[in-house]
């Protein structure tokens, strides 16, 4: 599959697509430990209500449209588009609790210690640190830019970088609205369209059903998934 980025209609590749395999192989392995009490929402109250099985299958759905090429793109709605985003909600909070328990770490266990930031820091070379050296022609630099490196503990520059790869898959966090204004979910209201400007099609309060098998084959599927 493909899927109707902001950039274009395209399946991830190459730096982007080992970040994103890798962070979601990272947030199965998550779910399964937290079952269904996790730290971290997506701002999509029906797939943030989803339980584990449910939620293993959308990411592999999502995973399959991501890094996919050769199926149609799926039509897209608020729940798998929460899904899609998960990996990145879950980044966020490894990286804010990496920074946060840094000094519990000793100098010999350095990989555990910046594992998440290093996960990350190809992609921001290649896709957020040129937009970073483009503005500083425009704009002049930005102090905490100066130094910046995988060892940063400044997590606003981290959750910024977070949100510039986000925002290469997505227009804009429309899947939110049913956290935002859940009253207007119920039911879909008919004003629904002229109130958020979205289609009524793409909010949805539906959940997949899915067996404890589906999910199992699921997530076996993403544990092995490599890349071609």
């Amino acid at each position: 599959m493909v899927w109707r980025t902001s950039l274009g209609t395209r399946s991830l590749e190459d730096i982007e697509a080992a970040l994103y395999l890798e962070a979601v192989q990272s947030a199965v392995d998550y779910i399964e430990l937290m079952n269904d009490e996790l730290d971290m929402k997506t701002g999509d109250r029906i797939f943030d209500s989803a339980n584990i099985h449910q939620k293993v299958v959308i990411l592999h759905r999502c995973l399959s449209a991501l890094l996919e090429p050769e199926v149609e793109a799926p039509e897209l709605n608020s729940v798998l588009e929460a899904g899609a985003y998960f990996p990145f909600a879950y980044l966020q909070m490894r990286v804010e609790e990496e920074i946060a328990e840094e000094d519990e770490w000793s100098d010999e266990e350095e990989d555990l210690k910046y594992a998440y930031r290093r996960l990350l820091w190809k992609a921001f070379e290649g896709f957020v640190r040129p937009r970073w050296e483009s503005a500083i022609e425009e704009y002049g630099a930005r102090e905490e830019e100066a130094d910046f490196s995988d060892h940063s503990t400044n997590l606003d520059l981290w959750e910024e970088i977070i949100d510039e790869l986000a925002d290469r898959i997505f227009w804009d966090r429309d899947w939110q609205v049913s956290s935002i204004a859940p009253q207007l979910l119920d039911g879909i209201e008919p004003e629904f369209s002229q109130i958020t400007g979205l289609d009524e099609d793409y909010v949805t309060n539906r959940l997949p059903s899915v067996t404890k098998e589906e999910a199992a084959i699921a997530l076996a599927e993403i544990r092995t998934w490599k890349l071609s």
